[in-house]
């Protein structure tokens, strides 16, 4: 029987300022740093196909100078003397920033990061349009075709919603945007209905939402956006196949799901775990060990409140693309047909008590939880609601779950080289939605 681990008290406060901005507050009395951090609704999921990347682009921008530091240089500096360097990334459906500094600077930190994201001033578009430039060529060749196979596989999963652009934006549309731009996106986006923002550390909980409250109440509230439902996924199985000359084939194999919110959410949660949560999940144990398969390979679930992804991924050689996906759907099935029981049922409890106990022990974590979540159309859940919802779950939950997800549309990515042999049976797997039949297992390593 493993060790049940409690989880350690998660004190919370929440203010709702008038212009709709909310304020969290986390006290954390042994903590050697506070952390402050700031989430906002805006993301690939809320662009046009004019507008897309532009919500990452005015993430960049918004460190270029604002009220009181009119530079990149003055911002970095300022905050490099409360703690680390201000820090933010963009995804789909928000952007998050953050900034971890010493404690008796919070408040000064509280209002630079008000600042920044509030009244920026957007200079030096030019040097970074060509920093940004750059990170966009990672997505692309020398020809520009898109060659990022999670980009790909998303613009084949949701084809006619925001939700599958790149985050980052073509290189066509990043040549083209210029302060008009930027200041008409942060003006619709970058008002207090569309932020969440929270402060967590060794203070007081109404000392925090003082610091919080001063220095984001004089926001503009906006309009609180809310993304259209991306439309159903085409019901064709399909291959997304770029022939690209890189030593090692990226392989996907990705399901469209339903949201976190659904009910089988937590169901789903332990079953990807099953498959990858340490060497002694399922998709390692046969991939790797059994079959020498590769060295890189990954389950993972990306959820928003409405729909998800469900996507077993690996880099392998050419020749072991054909296993790689007659696995990969014999993993799937494999949780619907023989779901986790017993002691590997147990040891997937444990595991999620362990990852939401280790996540609770950072600022970060804390926040993610409990501030960041805030910004879906629900209350989010305490630690000990979601960890009662992870002990509830059952064998027949998994198996239910993954019935229902191999019913649903799914698309297969190929990023490398694939000879005249082998795109054939790739396409082959990939398009038959029948129940697979494993590979045999590889001869015993010397």
């Amino acid at each position: 029987m493993h060790d049940v681990l409690p989880l350690p008290p998660v004190p919370v406060q929440i203010r709702r300022l008038p212009n709709g901005v909310e304020c969290v507050a986390l006290p954390m009395p042994h903590a050697a740093t506070t952390t402050i951090c700031a989430d906002v609704r805006v993301g690939a999921r809320y662009e046009s196909a004019r507008d897309a990347g532009l919500s990452h682009f005015l993430e960049h921008m918004v460190f270029q100078g604002c009220d009181g530091h009119p530079t990149a240089d003055a911002v970095n500096e300022v905050a490099e003397c409360m703690g680390t360097a201000l820090d933010a990334y963009t995804s789909r459906d928000s952007t998050h920033f953050e900034h971890q500094v010493s404690p008796e600077r919070a408040c000064d930190a509280v209002s630079l990061l008000a600042n920044v994201l509030c009244r920026p001033h957007f200079h030096d578009i030019e040097a970074e349009r060509s920093i940004i430039l750059e990170e966009a060529l990672d997505e692309v060749d020398e020809r520009g075709r898109l060659i990022d196979a999670e980009s790909l596989s998303r613009q084949s999963l949701w084809p006619d919603s925001p939700l599958g652009q790149s985050v980052v934006g073509s290189p066509k549309n990043l040549e083209r945007f210029g302060e008009a731009d930027l200041r008409r996106h942060h003006e619709r986006h970058y008002g207090g209905e569309n932020l969440i923002v929270a402060a967590a550390g060794p203070h007081g909980a109404e000392e925090m939402l003082d610091w919080l409250g001063a220095s984001f109440g004089q926001l503009r509230p906006g309009e609180r956006l809310v993304p259209d439902p991306p439309a159903p996924t085409p019901e064709r199985l399909s291959l997304v196949y770029v022939d690209d000359p890189r030593s090692q084939v990226d392989c996907r194999l990705v399901y469209r799901t339903a949201g976190a919110l659904a009910p089988g959410g937590p169901a789903v949660t332990l079953a990807r775990m099953a498959l990858d949560d340490g060497l002694a999940g399922r998709m390692h144990r046969r991939l790797g060990s059994e079959l020498g398969l590769a060295y890189d390979l990954w389950a993972t679930w990306e959820r928003y409140p409405d729909v998800g992804a469900f996507e077993l991924g690996a880099q392998v050689s050419p020749n072991k693309v054909p296993v790689f996906f007659a696995e990969a759907r014999a993993l799937l099935w494999g949780l619907a047909t023989d779901p986790p029981r017993g002691a590997e049922l147990e040891r997937l409890r444990f595991r999620a008590r362990f990852h939401l106990r280790s996540t609770l022990d950072r600022a970060e974590g804390r926040m993610l939880l409990l501030a960041t979540h805030r910004l879906y159309p629900v209350e989010p859940e305490s630690p000990a609601e979601r960890l009662a919802r992870y002990d509830a779950v059952t064998s027949d939950e998994i198996a239910a779950a993954f019935e229902a997800l191999l019913a649903q549309p799914s698309v297969g990515v190929c990023v490398g080289k694939l000879t005249r042999t082998v795109l054939p049976k790739v396409k082959d797997l990939v398009k038959d939605p029948g129940r697979p039949k494993p590979s045999r297992p590889s001869a015993p390593h010397a």
